[in-house]
């Protein structure tokens, strides 16, 4: 058991590490992205499925209320999961009729998809694009319809593995390493923490 045990660590470690290379670039764009909306009165919406939507609570909390440091709240918020007092033909577009509801055209969605094929999530995405706002996208090697719907201003952070776990504990990094670009661009005297 302990062999697993260290077969899990390095796999964990190795995913990481093919994450870094390939999406460094993306997700200073990305950090660039939420920083101009945000100085443009914008706000960052935040929605996953399943357990995905725990992650978007996760990254909304800590830009609503702070990271690491103690720095001004940043408007953000996760989307309200799917509830029985939505009617049964609203079941797949629960997450696009809060962003028609909330969304402008100076926010972003961040969305978070373990498959990229989660119906609610695509929903989501197209009701955003409709309203003109960018992307923050969370994805998957093969994620190919939620994928196929970003334009060039969105920004797509695509994990190289195919292990829910892995991608998981990916997606979890990235979100506080978004967190730290923001907060260390938008306040640099937190800079040296």
């Amino acid at each position: 058991m302990q062999e697993h045990i260290r077969q899990l660590f390095s796999e964990n470690i190795q995913t990481m590490i093919a994450t870094g290379e390939s999406l460094a670039a993306p997700l200073e764009n990305a950090a660039c992205v939420i920083v101009n909306n945000l100085v443009s009165g914008g706000k960052v919406i935040c929605c996953g499925d399943g357990a995905t939507q725990a992650l978007a609570h996760h990254v909304a909390q800590l830009l609503l209320d702070q990271f690491e440091t103690e720095r001004p709240c940043l408007p953000a918020v996760a989307l309200q999961a799917q509830n029985s007092s939505l009617q049964h033909n609203h079941q797949l577009d629960y997450l696009a009729r809060q962003i028609k509801a909330l969304g402008t055209s100076n926010d972003v969605l961040l969305v978070i998809s373990l498959t990229g094929s989660e119906p609610c999530l695509i929903k989501a995405v197209e009701a955003a694009l409709t309203s003109d706002m960018k992307i923050i996208a969370l994805t998957v090697e093969g994620s190919g319809e939620l994928s196929g719907l970003l334009n060039q201003q969105d920004v797509e952070l695509k994990v190289p593995s195919q292990r829910r776990a892995r991608i998981f504990e990916c997606y979890t990094f990235l979100l506080h390493s978004l967190c730290e670009l923001i907060d260390i661009t938008l306040f640099p005297q937190q800079e040296d923490l």
